[in-house]
């Protein structure tokens, strides 16, 4: 994906264009910095790569069912997670609360900020009332 970005942009305007307009775009084209007569993106492609390959490759199950605290999955309603890897995860942790934004795909927090801000402060003020840390012995 990072190989089809037109980098150097030649504008920010160019970028937040490309990637989609809007917040999404402002977004994303904030992730870039003005140098040598254009717009780069800040990061080290191949090392940007490599982190991001470790997702495709590794299995996180063992890690998301030795989780003990209230877990928050929030998606966004045309997402990138595939419906059964979310039927699983549910199916792992069955209380975990978890829920779909409308009108959202991978970015909700730059497409429906408000919406995810609300989950958030709704989620936390359940749990602040729900799950306690033990007290230290």
């Amino acid at each position: 994906m990072l190989d089809a970005w037109p980098t150097p942009f030649p504008s920010r305007r160019a970028a937040v264009e490309f990637f989609g307009g809007g917040a999404v775009g402002e977004g994303w084209a904030g992730g870039l910095e003005e140098r040598d007569g254009g717009w780069w993106p800040r990061f080290d492609r191949d090392v940007m790569v490599a982190a991001l390959a470790e997702n495709a490759r590794r299995s996180f199950w063992d890690e998301w069912a030795s989780i003990t605290c209230p877990a928050l999955v929030v998606l966004g309603q045309s997402g990138i997670v595939p419906a059964q890897e979310t039927e699983a995860m549910l199916q792992q942790r069955p209380e975990t609360v978890a829920l779909s934004v409308p009108g959202a795909g991978h970015d909700v927090h730059l497409e429906r900020p408000e919406v995810l801000h609300q989950v958030l402060r709704e989620f936390l003020g359940q749990v602040e009332g729900e799950w306690r840390l033990p007290p230290d012995e």
